[in-house]
């Protein structure tokens, strides 16, 4: 019998709450933090704030906005290029904020759905993807250029490759758009839903996990499948592309290494709790997360090089800020903890009451 994981019921509740509207107020613990790191400042966008915190300390510059607005919720990871900090909320405003001041630049209000995805800036547009099943294209003053819309809900953050722009669907489909209109290219089936974003190769290739268990390579010049690989348990997880190999943690408590040509796996671990996130290569570790707490390193080949625990979920992977890693924490004493490369707390991000 295929295991379901809390984490499983915990993202259809909130992409039911997504999809049917209803008070923003009781996702208040269906939220957790979005890092961004940028040279010395990590950008955290959590409940009803989105923070500066400088990565040498973890103290604050800024937070946005200044006093709790209860039903405004942020949850996407913020992207910035240009003079902008771009982040969604879930009374479905995306803001530019100064990433200098946090001060407010300009709002769009043109889309439905809360903003569950971090949106991408690539050449002086936005690509925001929406719950309301649309992909948004906008100009840095927040102009809409063009939408595109899907059948269902946009979780994941779209990828480029500078050509086309690769949006991944909770309908169970990859599509590639021309950046300059929004008309669709090609569609793929991926056989099911993708909370996580894809990853382009340098050759071409989109590697992305799904919620029906499989990992599949997709040709980005055409949609044709070059592999499919089939596992025991659902990915809450975005590979790690790293050399000839994908990183990537399961649902079931398992860690894989395989290979980019087949999807064949070369080495497998045990961790024995839900993987959630995005694993991060760090001085030749892999670094994984687990939706209780748990943050594992392994190396090239599959020994585990040292674990921490700390207090909370985790449901995003670390984050590489220079020397250290940044993990946002949900339900626990602290916001962000900064490790180090070898694990040891370096410091701790608690926001201000």
């Amino acid at each position: 019998m295929r295991r379901w994981s809390k984490i499983f019921w915990f993202a259809s509740m909130v992409l039911i709450a997504s999809l049917l509207g209803g008070c923003a107020g009781t996702l208040a613990s269906s939220s957790w933090p979005g890092v961004t790191v940028v040279d010395e400042t990590a950008y955290v966008a959590y409940g009803n704030h989105v923070f500066a915190i400088r990565t040498s300390d973890g103290s604050m510059v800024w937070r946005f906005p200044e006093k709790a607005e209860g039903q405004r919720l942020f949850f996407a990871a913020p992207a910035i290029a240009d003079g902008h900090l771009v982040v969604g909320d879930y009374l479905a405003v995306l803001h530019s904020l100064d990433p200098q001041t946090g001060q407010e630049q300009w709002t769009f209000t043109g889309a439905q759905g809360r903003w569950i995805a971090s949106p991408l800036v690539l050449d002086s547009r936005i690509y925001a993807p929406n719950a309301d099943h649309h992909l948004y294209a906008l100009d840095l003053q927040g102009n809409l250029l063009w939408k595109f819309q899907a059948s269902k809900a946009l979780w994941s953050q779209p990828v480029s490759d500078g050509r086309r722009i690769y949006q991944a669907s909770m309908d169970h489909f990859l599509y590639a758009l021309d950046p300059s209109s929004g008309q669709k290219i090609w569609a793929r089936d991926l056989g099911g839903a993708v909370i996580y974003s894809p990853v382009l190769s340098e050759e071409g290739v989109i590697y992305v996990s799904t919620l029906a268990r499989n990992v599949l390579a997709i040709r980005a010049e055409d949609g044709s499948v070059v592999w499919q690989k089939a596992f025991e348990h659902n990915f809450w997880s975005q590979p790690l592309l790293h050399g000839d190999r994908l990183y990537l943690g399961d649902l079931g408590g398992k860690v894989y290494a395989i290979s980019t040509q087949d999807g064949a796996v070369i080495w497998e671990n045990t961790v024995g709790e839900p993987l959630t996130g995005a694993p991060t290569w760090m001085d030749g570790q892999i670094v994984f997360t687990t939706e209780n707490g748990k943050v594992v390193a392994y190396s090239e080949t599959g020994e585990q090089k040292w674990t921490v625990t700390l207090e909370g979920k985790l449901y995003n992977g670390p984050v590489v800020a220079n020397d250290h890693l940044l993990v946002g924490i949900t339900q626990g004493k602290v916001l962000v903890q900064a490790l180090t490369s070898g694990g040891q707390q370096a410091w701790a991000f608690e926001p201000p009451k």
